[in-house]
């Protein structure tokens, strides 16, 4: 089973990274309820004593090995955003929850996702990124983002609230990827 310590924290890119804990359920649901921020994903129900219990039991699907869910911070350890790797499965993984707080610095959204999917290919030898739920296709900014972090189009899927891109990504296409992208922000 592959699992991250209980403890995790990471330092990379200028963002300090930790696991979700309960007390981050206030900023969980501050963010993910914003207007601006919600508009494309799941609702978030406004109780911060429900979002306390989702965490309880994400965090047994994190003892498990299933599912990670990370606060990024800043220099300041002053939460920013998040990012989850979840559906978790053999050599397979799902990125996603991709939220962060409006006017931080522009590099962070997508810093983010590269420090995740390099904690899922390195941490925990996984090989695939396979976001079957995809990205609503309305949501050009996302949509942009993840073209621009590697992931490739492989199909399109309809829910209730529309239609969704779902995508993929390989080790190779994304630490090729990831290198142009540092070069892009300076960095080593």
């Amino acid at each position: 089973m592959r699992k991250l310590p209980l403890n995790f924290n990471l330092n990379k890119y200028g963002l300090n990274v930790r696991l979700v804990e309960e007390d981050d359920a206030e900023f969980i649901v501050k963010l993910r309820t914003d207007f601006k921020n919600s508009k494309f994903i799941h609702d978030t129900d406004a109780s911060i004593s429900k979002q306390c219990e989702w965490i309880k039991s994400y965090k047994e699907r994190e003892e498990e090995g299933r599912e990670y869910y990370f606060i990024f911070s800043n220099e300041n350890y002053i939460p920013v955003g998040l990012y989850r790797l979840y559906n978790i499965h053999d050599n397979t993984f799902t990125g996603g929850s991709w939220v962060f707080i409006n006017n931080c610095n522009p590099s962070y959204p997508i810093l983010a996702p590269i420090i995740a999917f390099e904690i899922a290919y390195e941490m925990l030898n996984l090989e695939i990124l396979d976001a079957f739920d995809g990205c609503h296709v309305d949501n050009k900014k996302v949509d942009k983002a993840n073209r621009l972090l590697g992931l490739k189009e492989i199909g399109r899927i309809q829910d209730t609230k529309g239609e969704y891109i779902t995508y993929t990504l390989d080790k190779e296409d994304f630490y090729n990827s990831r290198d142009r992208i540092l070069k892009l922000f300076r960095i080593n």
